[in-house]
Order: C-alpha cells, then structure tokens, then sequence
C-alpha cells in the first residue's frame, strides 16, 4: 500500500501564526476565571497605531485608547517592508491567517479561484478606498473608524464595543465568503493595512509626495489640507499597485529560483498561498509577495530556491521577532500624549509644570478631551498633555498667576453622597475627618464610597483637596464608630457586582491619622447638606410686599427622601396654576422637614392650596410650552 508522501511544514511561519491564535485564545477566555481581566484585543495592533499617528500630527491627539505600543509596531511594520518585505502580513495578521485557512477549505471543495487580469487590478482599488476612509474619519474623530467594520474587532469582542452591526455584519460575511470562493480576497482588495504596506513599497515616490506637500505648505505657505494629501498617497499607491504588481527596488530580500536546479515541478506555484508563478521567474518581485517562504520549504530541490541567493528561510520570522520585541520595548520607554493642547505660550520663564499619575479618569481620548475643557476654565493654565497608558496628565501653567497647589485643586473633584442613608437619621450624626491617601481620582473617591458602604452605619461621605485628600464620613453611632470605618475605608481590594458577577478592584487606600477631627452635628443640618432644599418664587412674587401675603407651612417628611426629590419641580409647577401661590420653601428643621407656600390672600386661600396639594395628578407646564399630567407622588398630612 503506497502512502502520500508529507508536504513539509514550514515551522517559521506555523510558530509565529499558532503563536498569535494562542495569544488571543487566552485573551479570550482568561475573563472566564480572572473577573478582573478585561481583554484588550488592540492592544499590539499596528493598523490603530498608524491612524492614531496620523491623528496625532494631523490634530495632536491620539486616537480612542491607543499607546505608545501600537504606534511603536505601527512604525516597526513599516521598517519591516521596507528592510525585508511585508512580514507582519505573512508572519503575525491573524485575519491573513484565518483567510488563508478559509481558502483552503475553498480549495479542498474545488470552488475555489484565483481572479486575474482587469478584474483583479482594477478590484485592488477596494482597499485604497477603504483606507482613505478609514484614516479620514479617525483622525477628524480622533476615534477608531476601524473598530466599526472590522471583523477581527467584532469578532473577538462579539460586536460590541463601537462595533456598527451594519457594517461590522457584511464586512465580516464578506471576508468569509470572499475568501471562501476567491484566493486571498481580504489580503488583497480589501485590507487597508495591505494598501498601506504597498504604499511603503513604493517608498521613494511616497516619501517624495509626502516632501512635496510638507514643502508646498511651510515653504510655499499654501494651505493644502491633509485630505487632499492622504487621497494622493492612496492614488498613487493604487496606480503603481494596479500597471506594475512588482516591487521595485524595495523591499531588499527576494525569493530567488536557480534554474539550474529547478525541475520545474510547479509545487512552488501551487504552494504559494498567493498563487505567484514563482517557477517562471528567476527573482520574485510581485507585489503580493509577503515572505512567507512555503515555496522555499516545500520546495523538493534543495537549493533551487533561496533568499537573495543565500539559504536565509529563516530570516523573515527571526526579522519578525527581533523588530516586535524592539517596538514593545521602544515603547516602554517612550510615551506619545493621547493629547497635546496649548492655548497659551508654554515656554518661558514664568512657565511651571504640573504631573500626576494616576488619574483613572484619563482612560481615552474623550476624557481627555474633557479634561482640557476643564483646564481651559482655569486662569493661569496654557496647556496640557494626557498620557492614557500610565493615566498621566501634565499641565503647563503660568506661576504668576496660579500655583501648582492651584492648579492641583482645580484637577480635583469632590466628592458628596450618600451612602446608607435610608431616610431616618439620629438627632445628631457623628463624623470624623480623616486624610486618605491615593485617593485624588475621581473613580478612587468612587470605590472609598463603595468601601465604606459596607459599614452599614456609614451614612455619607464628602471630600475636598487636600494632600491628603480630605474626607468627611458621617455615620451613626449607634451602629459603627471610627475603628471601624478606618478598618473599612483600609482594605487593599473591592468587591464589585456586575451582573451575575463579580470583580475585584485594587484600592490600597492609606488613612492618614495626623489632624483627624470627630465631631457631631444636628440631623437637619446634615439633611441640608446632603439632600438640598428647595426655594422658588413665581407668579410675580416680587411685586407683593410682606404685608399682602401669608405663609402656610405643613409637615414634608418625604422632603427627607432622594428619591422623591425630582419630584419636587413637578410640585413647583403644579402649583405655579394657582395665581395666588407666588412662592414655595423646602426646609429641615430641628422638629423635621416642612414645605411652605407664600401665598396673596386675596387670590387663593388655605383651602384651595390643601386641594391642589391632594390632587391624584398634577398639571405640569413644560419648556416648549406644552402641559402634560403625571401622577402625586407625594401625601401631606392635612
């Protein structure tokens, strides 16, 4: 019985594409047993650091969540194709991989083809397109375009996120059935990242262009807008791509075939996942060539086919390899802002900078946006940098106008809420005022509320800057005391319910003891603080006098309840009908909540006011002009 002999494998590759499959395999499912881990599928993807550079010359942002990292690997890709050939396409694309297996699979069933002529040049300006679009919209946004269409995106993050199901849908059945029926469809007419590495291909006429333009706008001083430019590079890329389909004098390393050893088997050409016609040239400059060397390896004539004339197979992955590893490493050296702003002068003598880390605020690019908005307000500050990787900011400011105590009090956020509180209070609730360290983030002060919400007696807690952070907590003392609240407010990790799950969060919170004060006040006062009490006037309140109105007050006990607060403008506005109401007050006093109405006694009278007040809905009046009814949440004791 004769057995079909084994086709070699070629390891290089195999290691590298498995390597990355099981790379993501664990980002996948490693949430099912660590809460705590949320997968970062973009984490190391070049295609994002490319329009988030482009976002940040264009508009000095970086775009979404993107780092240092995937600019580094952005720029190493780049290297890659230009020193050796198109190796991230061959070595490390995951839907280059996945295609290619679909094909396959298209191939076993025979219903697979290769286009070729018009139709395959002219198809290729698909992926031109599509990278103009894509980087357009992510530099305008300084938001990741790609994330809406792109299938490796959607689905690993099973269409969530800023996945667009209208596009992410077709996108993703396209890709399947395309590779399916045709060879190497995404590759070659769809990826944008594929019309991005010809376009480096063709470096000397794109560095030229790209000169051209950079001298045409500071020397020239025309205003050529950056559209006009990218649409040109995409052009060109697309012109050359379509008339040639080789390369030129780059990439350096060609697969080269000795004739005199070649037996002209055709294996090369059938094995080629590119379907080049490798066994009639004696250099391969095609232009889909990406390095792969599965015709070197399956290749039976040893030494018919090489690199550069040398037995060098092993160089593109070892080429792969070293240039990652070097981006990665860049890259934790060196940090791009997420955002760049000035709208002031930031050098000078009187120039002073501000740096914190740890602001988990500062997590992409709209809340650093959010945060220069904020900085704009205060006087003395002329710019900012965010850094998302280390959630880091850096603020520029003028020291003759502001300090950097200033500027750091500015950053901050208070904090004041309610914790336990269930609508029933002591005559006097307890407090204590303590410095908690590591706490100047808004989302720390958050998970200091949800430590201290444990405490059952916790009532609330309030915080001002300070260094330490100064924090308020108010409790009952009847149910905890302050041991125990430096106990709760000291625990390193958090608890959190999401769903049926459950996270665990870091906090490593320090109480800081120096200056701690304990004190006690009034239940009333702390109601006021924390609830808010009403007080608007209307129906030409200020034309009366004193004397030509009366003040009717009843007990407001639900005035004491946050949830019915909202409710309280309704009742305002209901009230507002009759013309004779011209004023009402929320208060909490020492003998409970009351509501009082200023009323004209010759317009209304007690009676009336105690009928509106039990109506079963209220008659509301709205901006826009309309009136609407909504049911009496409320019950007043008369």
């Amino acid at each position: 019985m004769a057995f079909k002999k084994q086709s070699p494998i070629n390891y290089y590759r195999k290691i590298l594409q498995w390597g990355i499959f099981a790379l993501l395999m664990y980002m996948l499912f490693r949430p099912f047993t660590d809460k705590n881990y949320t997968p970062d599928f973009e984490a190391y993807c070049p295609f994002g650091g490319m329009q988030s550079l482009a976002s940040y010359f264009s508009v000095h942002s970086l775009a979404c969540s993107m780092t240092t990292v995937q600019i580094a690997l952005g720029i190493a890709l780049i290297l890659a194709v230009v020193l050796f050939s198109k190796l991230f396409c061959s070595y490390l694309c995951p839907i280059g991989t996945f295609t290619e297996m679909i094909g396959t699979l298209g191939r076993k069933a025979k219903m697979h083809i290769t286009l070729s002529g018009k139709t395959d040049r002219i198809l290729r300006i698909l992926k031109y397109v599509l990278l103009f679009i894509t980087f357009y919209f992510t530099v305008t946004a300084s938001e990741l375009f790609c994330r809406k269409f792109d299938p490796f995106y959607a689905g690993f993050t099973g269409f969530s996120g800023d996945v667009v199901l209208w596009l992410a849908i077709p996108a993703m059945v396209l890709t399947i059935a395309g590779s399916f029926f045709i060879r190497q469809f995404w590759c070659k007419y769809l990826c944008p990242l594929g019309a991005i590495t010809n376009i480096a291909v063709y470096a000397f006429p794109a560095a030229t262009l790209t000169l051209l333009w950079v001298l045409l706008i500071d020397v020239a001083g025309l205003l050529i807008p950056w559209p006009w430019f990218l649409g040109t590079l995409c052009l060109l890329g697309f012109v050359f791509e379509a008339t040639t389909l080789r390369y030129f004098i780059l990439p350096s390393l060609r697969i080269t075939r000795h004739d005199d050893l070649c037996t002209h088997c055709r294996i090369c050409d059938k094995k080629c996942p590119m379907a080049i016609p490798i066994s009639t040239v004696e250099t391969v400059d095609h232009i889909d060539c990406h390095l792969c060397v599965d015709c070197i390896v399956k290749c039976p004539e040893k030494g018919a086919l090489t690199i550069n004339k040398r037995n060098l197979s092993w160089l593109p992955a070892f080429a792969t390899v070293i240039l990652t590893a070097a981006a990665i490493t860049i890259a934790t050296y060196y940090e791009l802002p997420t955002l760049s702003e000035n709208w002031g002068k930031v050098d000078g003598k009187n120039i002073k900078i501000v740096r914190m880390d740890g602001l988990k605020s500062i997590k992409c690019f709209g809340s650093s946006r959010s945060f220069a908005n904020q900085m704009k307000e205060i006087p003395g500050v002329k710019g900012v940098e965010t850094y998302v990787k280390h959630n880091r900011v850096v603020v520029y400011y003028d020291g003759t106008i502001i300090d950097g105590e200033g500027v750091k009090a500015a950053i901050f956020s208070p904090l004041s809420e309610l914790l336990n509180y269930n609508e029933k209070t002591p005559a006097m609730v307890s407090f204590v005022k303590l410095g908690i360290d590591r706490c100047f983030d808004p989302n720390d002060q958050f998970y200091l509320g949800e430590l201290l919400r444990q405490e059952k007696g916790v009532l609330a807690l309030s915080t001002r800057f300070g260094e330490p952070i100064l924090a308020t907590i108010y409790f009952d003392a009847t149910l905890t005391d302050v041991k125990k609240i430096r106990k709760a407010a000291s625990l390193e990790s958090l608890k959190m319910d999401e769903g049926t799950a459950q996270t665990r969060v870091e906090t490593g919170f320090v109480v800081n003891e120096k200056g701690m004060i304990n004190g006690e006040i009034p239940a009333y006062e702390f109601l006021t603080t924390f609830i808010g009490t009403t007080d608007v006037t209307f129906n030409k309140y200020e034309s009366y006098t004193d004397d030509k109105m009366l003040v009717y007050e009843l007990p407001f006990k639900q005035a004491a309840n946050p949830s019915l607060q909202k409710w309280i403008p309704y009742l305002v506005s209901h009230a507002s009908n009759d013309d004779g109401i011209v004023r009402i007050k929320t208060s909490f006093t020492e003998s409970g909540a009351v509501i009082q109405f200023w009323f004209v006694s010759s317009l209304t009278s007690v009676e009336k006011i105690n009928s509106l007040l039990k109506a079963p809905e209220f008659i509301v009046h709205y901006p826009d002009k309309s009136i609407k009814r909504v049911k009496n949440p409320f019950r007043f004791g008369i």
